[in-house]
């Protein structure tokens, strides 16, 4: 298909039940994954944590969460996709209810290891998944669109967690979370219900048992309930674990996510500090300007490249730490989520499309584990960081140096992102 007739193509041929149901599963997971982020920090403190202990609970969750991720990717491409999302998912909802169950400060921070298992696990598993399913012409706006589901929860489940733990208290955002997790559990087995009704057992290509062989150009499609066949063996055992083409996005998401694990961490505090009691605000508008400026991010890449979002985005980014450390009142804290939306939304898609875009089929499991370590691995940081940093300057010191990290990530993607670095397999 010629890139023109793409870009008039319509979304039904992004939007196919495959993809509803991963982008479904991926938001219920993610929601609950972000209420605990925001709202266990909260349910910390009531239970008489320090705010070195809140960052390290984050951090905690994130180790596992990252080991897992390092073979996940190979599991993936070796074995299947719906054993990980649905083991992910069942981890998640157990170890969330449990926080309820024991609300003491040390058998939470066991918990977060226990919950990082399940969130490395499924969170690989789906964002593999949704890059089986998309259109390849379409690629970016299409995981754009996936991408979606990410910077919704991220804007809309921190206000639900925050309502619910400073008013009804921690204990109710805990079953609350678990719920929406259990709702991605339950899709996951209708997902491999679905998959294994449509999927030829045990084919070379994993086909559909009604597809047509793909050309022999093309490498083959992998369904998101299949297995993939005989891929080629890695050239390395750092090959088995890490993909060198998801590498440079990973960098940047990593330096980008440094300043958003502060932000999740101890936005709620920080704001209680200023005499703001609820910063809900904040992440209803974030959530506004995802949702506005989302379809179009998507189609500029496919057409012009990733060079341009990724330097605007990461610049909004440190501009919203910049702004959280300034803010006083809860006009300011909007502010702020005006920049967020523009710069932490639009900059998870556009790495995350980099990352996976044009690596074959067979290697999608081992690019998507890799930026999703990444991924992982800077909101542990900017948590751990954070948390010291809060206690001997104080919160606003703290959003200011992190801002430092985006514009780092500014700098590199001016340097290291190709102008004309667009997908390449819209081209073909």
């Amino acid at each position: 298909m010629a890139k023109n007739d793409a870009q008039k193509a319509p979304l039904a041929e992004i939007f196919t039940r495959d993809f509803l149901i991963i982008a479904t599963i991926n938001l219920a997971m993610f929601f609950g994954f972000q209420m605990t982020s925001v709202g266990i920090p909260v349910y910390m403190a009531q239970l008489g944590a320090t705010a070195r202990l809140v960052g390290l609970a984050t951090t905690l969750m994130t180790i596992t969460a990252t080991l897992v991720r390092i073979f996940s990717g190979a599991m993936l491409d070796r074995f299947g996709r719906n054993g990980l999302l649905i083991g992910g998912a069942a981890v998640m909802v157990c170890s969330i209810i449990s926080y309820a169950i024991f609300p003491i400060v040390g058998v939470i921070l066991g918990l977060r290891l226990i919950q990082g298992i399940g969130w490395g696990a499924g969170s690989t598993a789906s964002s593999t998944i949704a890059a089986d399913v998309i259109p390849k012409h379409r690629f970016a706006e299409g995981m754009g669109y996936f991408a979606m589901t990410n910077a919704i929860s991220s804007a809309l489940a921190p206000a639900v967690s925050i309502e619910l733990a400073q008013g009804s208290g921690g204990v109710y955002m805990v079953y609350v979370a678990a719920a929406i997790v259990a709702i991605s559990l339950v899709l996951s087995i209708v997902q491999a219900a679905i998959g294994k009704r449509t999927v030829a057992p045990a084919s070379a290509g994993s086909r559909t048992q009604d597809a047509p062989a793909p050309p022999q150009h093309e490498a083959p499609k992998f369904p998101a309930a299949g297995v993939p066949g005989n891929p080629p063996a890695p050239a390395s055992k750092i090959d088995m674990l890490f993909e060198r083409r998801a590498v440079v996005p990973g960098i940047l998401i990593f330096l980008v996510n440094i300043g958003f694990g502060c932000i999740t961490t101890f936005i709620a505090l920080h704001a209680l500090e200023q005499g703001v009691f609820s910063v809900s605000p904040y992440f209803v508008v974030y959530a506004i300007v995802t949702l506005v400026s989302r379809p179009f991010i998507g189609r500029l890449i496919d057409r012009y490249g990733y060079r341009v979002p990724a330097i605007l985005s990461t610049l909004c980014t440190a501009g919203t730490l910049v702004l959280i450390g300034l803010a006083s009142d809860i006009f300011m804290f909007s502010a702020a989520g005006v920049l967020g939306g523009l710069g932490l939304g639009t900059a998870m898609g556009t790495y995350q499309a980099m990352a996976v875009a044009n690596v074959e089929p067979w290697r999608r499991g081992v690019a998507t584990s890799t930026y999703m370590t990444a991924f992982d691995l800077g909101i542990a940081l900017g948590s751990l960081a954070g948390g010291f940093i809060a206690e001997l300057l104080g919160y606003s010191v703290m959003y200011y140096i992190m801002a430092l990290f985006p514009l780092a990530a500014s700098l590199l993607s001016a340097l290291v992102v190709k102008r004309d670095a667009r997908n390449e397999a819209a081209q073909k």
